[in-house]
């Protein structure tokens, strides 16, 4: 009999769709909702560091109350909040209910994402759990190729009001996916139920129930996961994920306003980038999420940022068209990888529910960067008068993250020396 975990992929894709609505769809309204709300380059980048700031504390407490609660209602009822607040941030007329929106926004998509992901790792095993992550990542990939078709369209045929459509438009599919998953979420695998079928009982789905039942007690009785927070392989991962964060936080906030407003690049030219991106992406998370699965998390995590510094340092030093298309393939090659490798790693660094909370604390360093990063990049374009320095603070915080991904190489080796087949210590 089919396992129920292609059904608890599917839903993963969906919700990576819809959290990525709110995450890289700014990139291609900001041009005209900077216009439209009459925004400076340091109101931009507080808009974006308003929303993941706050998405990072929804990130956190979601990561730690679904091991003890349980992840379903948690994803459904956030995903239906994303929704609205997408919905609050087309209605928007002035900088403060952006603000207000984009917060709201940050809310229900970090709390609804991170328990998401953290809930593969009871579903798929080691050898399988990268695919996994990586297939559930095609969603947010989708999210960058309907944005780049989509929003170009918008503006054009209406300008003034382009940007505002769109988000009345995802908030609406967002809200949809938010039912979906609270139909067809379930918290753990369904083993106890083909344990019961098999041991010769008439009465399977009776069993299954009661030790659902029995299992949900136990949930609650279980204490905070605290181990995730004690293990230094996460935090090590934390800190590394953070300057991923950091370097996408500049790159997917001020992308289109920087090639269209200082380099004159057609704004339909800028989503079709955003496309080409988005493809690739879909691919890289796969693909990544394998090649992990096959040389280990550290390997994976040192390619996707090599090629992510040479990336970001030539849309830094040599701006133009050519080398827009070739930095747009660079990015879209790692687009999802440091995010899909990031999910795996916390499955085999803590066992059972106890990654939810890793890859909550996780989320939470990636979130922290990309809330810092584009207000601080933004401060240096108005200082400036220019946002090209600004993408010296992405490479910079990538060829760090080389570094980091070395270390990790480095400490997992000795530890699987020491101790094979565990790096729970």
């Amino acid at each position: 009999m089919a396992t129920y975990s292609a059904v608890i992929l599917l839903v993963a894709v969906l919700i990576n769709l819809a959290t990525s609505f709110s995450q890289y769809t700014h990139s291609l309204t900001l041009p005209s909702m900077q216009t439209g709300l009459d925004l400076s380059y340091t109101q931009i980048g507080i808009l974006i560091t308003g929303g993941w700031a706050v998405r990072n504390i929804s990130s956190f407490s979601a990561g730690t109350l679904a091991p003890r609660y349980g992840s379903r209602m948690i994803i459904g009822v956030s995903t239906l909040l994303a929704g609205g607040s997408m919905i609050m941030l087309g209605a928007s007329d002035n900088f403060w209910m952006a603000l207000a929106a984009m917060a709201l926004t940050g809310i229900g998509s970090g709390a609804a994402l991170t328990p998401m992901m953290g809930l593969l790792s009871p579903w798929f095993d080691s050898k399988s759990r990268g695919l996994a992550a990586g297939l559930a990542s095609v969603g947010g990939s989708a999210a960058f190729v309907a944005s780049g078709v989509l929003v170009p369209w918008l503006v054009t045929r209406s300008p003034e009001h382009g940007w505002q459509h769109t988000w009345y438009i995802f908030g609406f599919l967002v809200l949809g996916v938010g039912v979906v998953s609270l139909f067809f979420i379930r918290d753990n695998p369904p083993e106890s139920a083909e344990s019961s079928g098999g041991s010769g009982s008439s009465g399977g789905s009776p069993d299954a129930a009661r030790e659902g039942r029995e299992d949900r007690r136990t949930r609650r009785r279980n204490p905070w996961p605290v181990a995730a927070y004690k293990n230094r392989f996460v935090w090590l991962v934390t800190f590394m994920v953070f300057l991923s964060g950091w370097s996408q936080g500049v790159f997917h906030t001020f992308f289109a306003v920087y090639i269209t407003q200082e380099n004159g690049v057609a704004l339909s030219t800028a989503g079709a980038l955003l496309v080409t991106m988005g493809v690739l992406g879909a691919g890289s998370g796969v693909m990544s999420g394998r090649i992990s699965d096959r040389i280990g998390r550290p390997k994976g995590f040192f390619i996707t940022f090599m090629f992510q510094a040479v990336g970001y340092g030539l849309f830094w030093i040599v701006p133009n068209i050519g080398v827009f298309i070739i930095c747009t393939v660079l990015i879209g090659l790692t687009l999802r990888s440091s995010y899909v490798i990031c999910a795996a790693s916390a499955g085999d660094y803590l066992p059972g529910n106890a990654a939810t909370a890793a890859f909550g604390l996780m989320s939470v360093g990636a979130g922290l960067g990309t809330a810092i990063s584009p207000t601080l990049a933004g401060a240096i374009a108005d200082a400036t008068g220019t946002l090209r320095w600004s993408f010296s603070l992405a490479t910079g915080a990538s060829i760090v993250a080389m570094g980091a991904s070395l270390l990790l190489h480095r400490m997992t080796t000795r530890q699987s020396s020491a101790v094979p087949d565990t790096l729970t210590g």
